[in-house]
């Protein structure tokens, strides 16, 4: 059973203007893995959109908690290159309030734009 849907886009020439301009955001957005991950791809602002767009998508899933800071939302890929979240603490708790046992995210982007979509089901 779906427990919480979100789905987000994010332009990904504004974020690159964004973290030109505002080093500060990367700490703020990022966890310390992303960041080392996506500044090593040949467009960083390719992933770090992807990643923002994710984290939108899964605070909009979880519709009941909107306390969770952006870079204690972490994704990271499995061997095959899926996207996930990290499952700490925090997120297990608010996933244990929606009773949801299941968590699934995908990111996709075009040479503009980054989307993702988070399912939350129990």
């Amino acid at each position: 059973m779906i427990k919480g849907i979100g789905i987000d886009i994010c332009d990904i020439k504004r974020l690159e203007k964004v973290i030109k301009n505002n080093r500060a955001f990367l700490k703020r957005v990022y966890s310390p893995a992303e960041i080392m991950y996506c500044s090593g791809k040949k467009r960083p602002g390719i992933h770090y959109a992807g990643r923002f767009a994710v984290k939108e998508a899964f605070i909009k899933a979880l519709s009941t908690d909107k306390s969770i800071p952006l870079n204690a939302i972490e994704v990271k890929n499995d061997v095959h290159g899926k996207p996930s979240l990290v499952i700490t603490p925090r997120i297990r708790a608010a996933l244990k309030k929606k009773n949801a046992v299941r968590l699934e995210v995908s990111i996709s982007h075009t040479h503009t734009s980054a989307a993702a979509v988070c399912i939350i089901s129990g």
